[in-house]
């Protein structure tokens, strides 16, 4: 019997080791590169804390300039779901004309589902109403 040398066949097993071991840690330096996500949420109030139902938020990334917005529900609560968490990003909100201050969401604030909160303040026509002064509809001071 003639006997087979293994040189040539342990070569290719430690390529295949090799090659195996590069993929492992290709994968794993991917997995350590992925994005990570947050959620963003909040309410929108008036000046008076009465939320305000079918404002529109808006938010934009920074760096890219894109925009997202929803409009909130009836509690005025508004919700964006897997934002990138390392962009930093520009928050306000908008109600029938009027605009609320911004507010900065950086990607160094480390919260996970940061809770953000805008205030418009709106006319006294647009609200309702002022709880002092005139009130709307009739001429002369509100109360009694």
């Amino acid at each position: 019997m003639e006997r087979i040398e293994m040189r040539p066949f342990a070569r290719a097993r430690a390529a295949i080791r090799l090659l195996g071991c590069a993929g492992v840690l290709l994968c794993a330096s991917t997995l350590l590169a992925q994005r990570t996500f947050r959620n963003l949420s909040g309410v929108v109030k008036d000046r008076h804390r009465e939320p305000l139902r079918g404002a529109v938020v808006l938010l934009e990334n920074e760096s890219t300039h894109s925009v997202l917005s929803c409009i909130t529900d009836k509690g005025g609560r508004y919700s964006f779901k897997r934002i990138d968490a390392d962009s930093d990003y520009i928050l306000w909100s908008t109600y029938r004309g009027q605009k609320s201050k911004t507010k900065s969401l950086d990607l160094f604030d480390s919260r996970k589902n940061p809770n953000v909160d805008l205030v418009i303040r709106l006319p006294c026509a647009l609200s309702g109403g002022c709880r002092r002064g005139w009130s709307r509809g009739r001429r002369g001071r509100s109360g009694g």
